[in-house]
């Protein structure tokens, strides 16, 4: 499975790549227009910020961001990164 991800701020943490590497694998389950046209970045504090391009109907782009807050949630009680789904 080939990845278009940036990755850039801060040094990745253990375990947050696995983190990054299942919400990525999700988000491309829930949207598969999002598979090539993601970007990774990591802040220095630590959030991960996943853009990608979102549908363009708005209740596409609503059940896209429930289901990713869900894949979200159960990550940070997981692995206790927080990542952020946002569009561009």
């Amino acid at each position: 499975m080939s990845r278009n991800v940036n990755r850039q701020g801060g040094p990745v943490a253990n375990g947050t790549g696995d983190a990054i590497t299942q919400y990525l694998a999700a988000l491309q389950e829930f949207y598969p227009a999002a598979k090539g046209a993601t970007r990774v970045v990591v802040r220095p504090d630590r959030r991960v910020i996943v853009s990608a391009p979102l549908p363009t109907r708005a209740r596409d782009r609503m059940r896209l961001f429930d289901q990713m807050a869900e894949v979200g949630t159960r990550l940070l009680l997981e692995s206790d990164e927080y990542i952020i789904l946002s569009g561009r």
